[in-house]
């Protein structure tokens, strides 16, 4: 049981995360914590009981223990703390008043338990990654699970104001803004780009082995809902990165039958192209008859320049004042605000919310990550995401590498590259649910390898 039950309950964490509203609001970032905490408590209490050292690879659990070390001392050696009544940082006693500290000790502590459980989920994914068939379960309940997200923004599109009124209050409701449980549009569009490749994938090797006629359905239809929903969703950015996500994936799988044919036919081509013209025309015949707001219609009407998005420049500033620290896990909102009222734009016109705009998140990941983190943190997560990356890019190219695994390690290596570049003008990698999810697949990369041969 003590084998078996952090198992299942890492599924049921991959479910509940993203329809939780993404884990996004409090009670479901506690939630998710509390699942997180139970996998690693149990999963450590099954080694210990059995006397069974888990496969870490000691490159990824360094920088893993580092983090939450570095995490919790922050936390706990806060010098201030955010009074929400006040709007302002209110000075505390630190446990070691010369050493670093959190701005913000009670986000900072709040931050901590979510990530200690995901860096955790992370370490047992690693170890859980050697099992073929769990790398096939995780790989099925998170394309799964993305289908029926995708599948209820569709529904949301269709019935408009009466479905948003399901799930969301009248003050958060924005048909361009919202999409299935997530509130803004380009954290839905991460999430959905993230599950792309995974579906994809496996709609692929489904056709591939001359599957069940159920489970080609399924993998097909999910596949379309899934597009249809990245379509649908009014994210430009996101939709720009879905098109080079499904180009790469095109090319991979034209590939793949050429080489199979032994020659790139004319009429290989010619089916390829008919039908991929054929979904999406679809796609667009469906969009445009429901004359919904999507990403295509907003960027015919507002463009895309990532420059206008955020005060980077801002950002910028505030990084050499984080230092080798950092300012704390989860301080950036409660930061931000003193160098946003003092900061000299000089003469330039720049849009008015960066001067008096709230910003929880910065629009940049990887300098809120500088920020929040310091340089030591940031290349402690460095070493665990581009490790993991070429970690995965080395078991690819293994000619001794199942064909299974190879798909998901470059479905894994997909989804994470069109995630970190969203992350450049984004904030996905500040949402819970994304972060459980990259996570598992860095876990994946780190430590799957090949077992049983019949498990494949």
């Amino acid at each position: 049981m003590l084998v078996e039950i952090p198992r299942w309950l890492l599924v049921a964490s991959l479910i509940f995360a993203p329809w939780a509203y993404g884990s996004t609001r409090p009670w479901a970032i506690q939630g998710l914590s509390f699942l997180l905490g139970c996998i690693c408590l149990l999963w450590l209490a099954g080694c210990l009981i059995l006397r069974r050292r888990p496969a870490l690879p000691l490159v990824a659990l360094i920088p893993s223990a580092g983090l939450m070390l570095q995490g919790w001392w922050m936390a706990l050696n806060a010098h201030s703390c955010f009074d929400v009544d006040l709007d302002a940082l209110l000075p505390k006693a630190p446990l070691a008043p010369g050493a670093p500290g959190s701005a913000n000790g009670p986000a900072s502590v709040s931050v901590m338990f979510l990530f200690t459980g995901l860096l955790g989920v992370f370490l047992f994914c690693c170890d859980l990654a050697q099992h073929a068939v769990w790398r096939k379960r995780i790989w099925a309940t998170m394309a799964l699970t993305g289908f029926s997200i995708a599948a209820f923004g569709i529904l949301q599109k269709i019935g408009g104001e009466a479905v948003l009124g399901l799930i969301w209050e009248p003050e958060k409701r924005d048909l361009t803004n919202n999409f299935a449980t997530f509130r803004y549009r380009g954290n839905a569009g991460a999430y959905l780009n993230l599950i792309f490749p995974m579906m994809t994938g496996l709609a692929f090797l489904t056709f591939q082995r001359h599957d069940r006629h159920w489970r080609k359905a399924l993998w097909s239809t999910g596949l379309f809902v899934l597009v249809m929903g990245i379509q649908l969703n009014p994210s430009r950015a996101s939709w720009f990165i879905g098109i080079i996500l499904g180009l790469i994936l095109g090319m991979k799988i034209f590939w793949l039958y050429g080489k199979r044919q032994n020659e790139f036919s004319p009429k290989l081509v010619l089916t390829f192209v008919m039908g991929l013209t054929l979904v999406l025309l679809a796609i667009g015949l469906i969009s445009f008859l429901g004359n919904w707001e999507t990403s295509w219609r907003r960027f015919n009407l507002l463009g895309f320049n990532p420059a206008d998005r955020s005060p980077t420049e801002i950002y910028l500033r505030m990084v050499p004042d984080a230092g080798v620290m950092g300012f704390g896990p989860g301080t950036f909102s409660a930061v931000f605000p003193s160098y946003q009222e003092t900061y000299d734009f000089g003469n330039r016109t720049v849009p008015q919310f960066w001067k008096d705009g709230f910003f929880e998140h910065a629009h940049e990941d990887y300098l809120e990550t500088l920020i929040e983190w310091g340089y030591l943190g940031t290349l402690s997560w460095s070493v665990l995401v581009f490790g993991g990356m070429a970690r995965g890019v080395a078991r690819y190219f293994q000619k001794q590498t199942p064909l299974s695994l190879r798909w998901l390690l470059f479905c894994s290596l997909l989804a994470l590259s069109g995630t970190l570049t969203q992350a450049l003008i984004d904030f996905p990698l500040q949402i819970a649910s994304i972060q459980l999810y990259l996570l598992v697949l860095l876990g994946i990369c780190w430590g799957a390898r090949r077992t049983n041969p019949v498990e494949e």
